[in-house]
């Protein structure tokens, strides 16, 4: 009879075949008790501490492990900072180094241990109870009770709960793919920022050095009397007109060499040698920006990262869906009565679905997946307005660097025939001023308009998430 019954009953008769003491019914609380704890296998708990310094690098460097980020569509670039950096060498130090994407990248290993949680089975649920008479008789025993439950609506939301979390992953990823682009993106714009302000400041200092050279010949002649005093006041306003332009300059130079710097992940003080783009940037035709419009939606991480967060929603939804039936919780238990009367049998436990029948959180999860779906398209029609600003915007840029360089040779002529004509003393001092003015402001703007050519066709390659900016010469 006795190897007819189960391990569990067997182990219950060997158990309390015997009435217990107080003493050993505790005794074997603590063992049960203490098998749940160790056979679960606990993870140990160890502090990490904050850092208390910058982990900004002095040289410009590669810190990060490059095959995480390799992508089979891209081809290797050769990285050497020993030349100099370039605006695409620039980009990858920024996406590697960048301090904010480091910690920013931790959330993917928060979103995958959701989902390695989603994945496990909920554990047992073990009860022990046991009743000490108040009275004692030699006919009262301690009562006891020992059950084990499971939950078995995990079962039933499994798989939407599963679909849940790893849409939620793929969405976390992709932001951070995004915020990865934005990086890029601001890297290149400083880059060219960088460069292209270093040549305003030599043009600048150009115009700085002209208006000295003309301040120190009128203030001489002033002293030996063969000037008027207001015409050495005009030359030294001047002067003073041009050293402020020239230090303003340097101010918006340093501010974005150093926020170049922090943007890479490298101490302020460190100098980077940049690289002058060589080329314009190649401008889409109309047809080629439609077509790129089109296949935006495929390729840009955060309509992507919409697209993830929609369908995680759309799990939650199902799942809501899905809590609204009863559930269900079993058991098995063995207990004893005062009376020394033992049993076994099983427990079950259902809610019924009278009243809430989770109506609220459906029409919560329902209400959400609206507005994400609103907040996909609003998305969408924001990227279409943009991308015909920039690129409307790069058309006028155009004309106007043309019609600016169709000119420009030909000022430029005039101005040396001029200044071989001051030196000879063959032309008023004021038109030769005003020439060599007029061509410095030109020569400014054209730096301008090219910085804004540049920096819209970076802004237009992260909206339409294109792979790089093409080069024409």
């Amino acid at each position: 009879m006795f190897r007819k019954m189960n391990a569990f009953q067997q182990a219950g008769i060997v158990l309390f075949k015997t009435p217990w003491s107080r003493k050993g019914l505790t005794r074997v609380t603590i063992i049960l008790l203490s098998v749940c704890v160790f056979v679960g296998g606990c993870a140990t708990y160890k502090p990490q501490p904050l850092p208390v310094t910058a982990d900004l690098v002095t040289p410009p460097r590669l810190t990060a492990n490059i095959d995480r980020f390799a992508c089979a569509s891209l081809k290797p670039y050769p990285f050497d900072a020993q030349n100099g950096l370039d605006m695409t060498e620039i980009a990858i130090l920024a996406a590697l180094n960048n301090p904010d994407l480091m910690a920013l990248r931790q959330k993917a290993g928060v979103a995958r241990a959701q989902l390695f949680a989603a994945r496990l089975l909920p554990d047992p649920q073990v009860t022990v109870r046991l009743d000490y008479p108040t009275v004692k008789r030699a006919d009262l025993f301690t009562a006891y009770e020992y059950g084990l439950n499971y939950d078995l609506n995990y079962f039933v939301t499994r798989r939407v709960s599963i679909e849940e979390a790893a849409a939620a992953a793929a969405k976390v990823d992709l932001e951070i793919l995004w915020q990865e682009w934005q990086v890029i993106q601001k890297a290149r714009t400083l880059f060219v920022h960088a460069k292209f302000e270093e040549d305003m400041l030599n043009v600048l200092k150009q115009i700085q050095r002209l208006y000295a050279n003309r301040y120190a010949r009128s203030s001489k002649a002033l002293r030996e009397g063969n000037l008027t005093l207001d015409v050495t006041g005009t030359d030294l306003t001047a002067k003073i007109d041009s050293d402020t332009q020239v230090n303003d300059m340097e101010q918006v130079l340093n501010k974005t060499r150093h926020e170049l710097n922090a943007l890479v992940g490298i101490s302020p003080d460190a100098k980077i040698r940049l690289v002058h783009p060589a080329a314009a940037p190649c401008i889409l035709d109309e047809r080629e920006l439609k077509q790129a419009v089109r296949d935006m939606v495929e390729r840009r991480p955060d309509l992507l990262a919409l697209r993830a967060g929609y369908e995680s929603q759309e799990a939650k939804v199902h799942k809501a869906v899905l809590n609204q039936f009863p559930a269900l919780n079993v058991g098995i238990k063995m207990s004893s009565d005062t009376s020394d009367v033992h049993t076994t049998g099983h427990e079950t436990v259902l809610t019924l679905p009278f009243f809430n029948r989770n109506r609220g959180k459906i029409a919560v999860e329902k209400a959400t997946r609206q507005q994400l779906r609103q907040e996909y398209q609003a998305r969408i029609a924001q990227a279409y307005g943009q991308a015909d600003l920039i690129w409307t915007r790069q058309r006028l840029l155009i004309k106007q660097l043309h019609q600016l360089q169709r000119y420009l040779p030909t000022l430029e002529k005039m101005v040396e025939k001029a200044r071989r004509a001051y030196a000879d003393q063959n032309i008023a001092p004021i038109t030769y001023i005003n020439m060599e003015n007029t061509l410095a402001n030109k020569r400014l703007k054209a730096i301008h308009l090219m910085q804004g050519l540049w920096e819209t066709a970076i802004a237009l390659d992260a909206l339409l998430a294109r792979h790089g900016i093409t080069v024409t010469h």
